[in-house]
């Protein structure tokens, strides 16, 4: 067994659930079951809001064992006087800072109670309460092993300036001796660590040189119509790829429509989990499986806008060309030995720009420019019936998320049941977007500007995933639950050890990432730069030692 404590302040509004999102991360380290791990996070939540609330402190510990988790939250508040009263929904005495804040509903021990499988709640007026809770747990054992993904190192190009390591949403990227390493387990296969990486040493994999175009359908995201100004503009963009050889072009902005309206009717529908979280980014779809299992039933069961495509288009020769590392990863799971020519903006922009400028230079030849309806469908069909433009996200009650930071606040607040009032969540890991993919070169406001001013008809459909979402095992230190707990012991020993600095000196993002690195092998203590030598358990021969 291991046992965790927290101390909690009173009237921490800002930092409140530390202690809570710390006791998930610490049970996900041992394997537990998700639905579980949910379950004990929301009870602990509840537990550590009603001290910041009503008493002036107290502490959470946890005794984390193979088969339950045993909670003891204490403070030394003014009591609860009816202990009976405060258990009925709705029953609170919190104050007016707390109220205005959005705290104090009287939901606190009705959902503790809720979500837990043994609650006891003693107190006495002016000398405090204790709320101890249960969670049984059980081993996870859906979850499915290490994933491919589409992130590929140039160590030849690194710099060594960690910029990548910092800037990974889920800390699944180690520099050490300048190489890059991605750490497969944990990566989602956004794009946040390309972006932070000038030199080029990170980019996405299989896609050295850009593939030829003869007698195909290129599916093409917004991004790349609206990536070349002022050189010209989307016509020129459809124009050139047809000059390389393309025989069709499928933009995929129909398809986000149409897969919005899908969401939207079944967040309308009243027969799904609210709020309903749209798919459209693969990278989201690869974070909930990885950080927050317990919110698959919540994710609409359709293919992103590019995995419908590529369901609508089997029968045909095709290219399509990826955004990001997870839109290339998400083709490729679902038809892993076909249609498997997937490129990016940027491979291919070697071989558009020299044509778009030249069509920009000089006058169109006759039937030559992207003019008149008729071309215009014929040049972006896409199967499946006409829908309709996206409207903006408040005209369809859908809330728009963009940057790794704010999707991930998003998804802790939905984990723990404060979105109750959001029918939809459209999430999107990069800034603005996928308009804000680093493998595009403008601005995503800009680009947003110009798309929309391009003024293409929307075509395609919204189609039902193949595949069902799975759970990743994620930071599970080791697949036996008793071994972790083990393990996890060693983990709070090693990182009590460290100087906190969250420097990424050892080539890790933080000091509990680099304690990781270490308890599971991938890592030498004395990598980091404040401490001494270390024993083979792990703790230090001289706690006060630094070098």
């Amino acid at each position: 067994m291991e046992t965790l404590r927290y101390d909690i302040q009173a009237r921490d509004f800002s930092g409140a659930g530390a202690a809570s999102r710390a006791l998930k991360q610490h049970l996900k380290r041992i394997g537990a079951e998700s639905d579980a791990v949910r379950r004990a996070m929301i009870a602990a939540y509840e537990a550590e809001m009603n001290v910041v609330i009503h008493a002036e402190g107290g502490v959470l510990e946890a005794t984390v064992g193979e088969h339950q988790v045993d909670v003891d939250v204490r403070d030394g508040g003014p009591g609860i006087p009816d202990v009976t009263a405060a258990m009925r929904e709705g029953f609170s005495t919190a104050s007016a800072e707390a109220r205005a804040l959005g705290f104090g509903a009287g939901l606190g021990l009705p959902n503790i109670k809720r979500n837990s499988d043994r609650l006891r709640v003693t107190s006495e007026v002016g000398r405090g309460t204790t709320v101890s809770f249960t969670v049984l747990l059980r081993p996870d054992r859906g979850a499915r092993g290490e994933r491919t993904t589409s992130l590929d190192s140039r160590p030849d190009l690194c710099r060594d300036c960690r910029r990548c390591v910092t800037a990974c949403p889920t800390g699944a990227v180690r520099v050490r001796d300048a190489r890059p390493e991605v750490l497969r387990h944990l990566c989602v296969d956004c794009a946040a660590c390309i972006a932070a990486c000038s030199p080029g040493a990170l980019g996405v994999a299989g896609t050295a040189a850009a593939p030829s175009l003869c007698g195909t359908t290129v599916v093409v995201p917004p991004g790349l119509l609206v990536d070349y100004h002022p050189f010209g503009g989307a016509d020129d963009v459809l124009a050139a790829l047809r000059e390389l050889g393309a025989a069709d072009v499928v933009v995929t902005h129909g398809y986000d429509a149409a897969l919005r309206a899908a969401v939207v009717a079944r967040a309308a529908s009243g027969d799904a989990q609210r709020p309903v979280v749209s798919p459209v980014c693969p990278a989201v779809v690869a974070l909930v499986e990885l950080r927050f299992p317990a919110l698959l039933p919540y994710l609409a069961p359709f293919a992103s806008p590019l995995e419908a495509a590529q369901l609508d288009l089997a029968e045909r020769e095709a290219v399509f060309v990826a955004a990001c590392p997870s839109q290339r990863s998400a083709l490729l799971a679902q038809r892993p030995t076909e249609q498997r020519v997937v490129t990016t903006p940027e491979r291919l922009r070697t071989a558009v720009a020299p044509l778009v400028a030249a069509r920009h230079e000089a006058p169109a030849a006759a039937g030559d420019a992207v003019t008149g309806e008729g071309d215009k469908g014929r040049t972006r069909r896409a199967t499946g019936g006409e829908v309709p433009a996206a409207r903006s996200a408040a005209a369809d009650g859908v809330l728009v998320v963009t940057g790794a930071a704010h999707v991930i606040d998003v998804l802790e607040q939905l984990e723990t049941g404060l979105l109750g009032d959001v029918p939809a969540v459209e999430p999107y890991l990069c800034d603005g977007g996928c308009l804000g993919s680093p493998l595009f070169a403008g601005d995503p406001h800009v680009a947003a500007w110009r798309w929309a001013a391009a003024g293409l008809p929307a075509a395609g459909r919204a189609l039902e995933r193949p595949r069902p979402f799975q759970p990743r095992p994620g930071i599970r230190l080791d697949p036996d639950m008793a071994t972790a707990i083990h393990m996890l012991a060693q983990l709070e020993r090693v990182t009590a050890s460290l100087p906190g600095k969250d420097c990424a000196a050892c080539g890790a993002p933080t000091c509990a990432a680099f304690a990781e690195d270490v308890v599971t092998g991938r890592a030498a203590r004395d990598l980091c730069p404040y401490v001494g030598p270390t024993h083979e358990s792990g703790t230090p021969p001289d706690e006060g030692s630094t070098r």
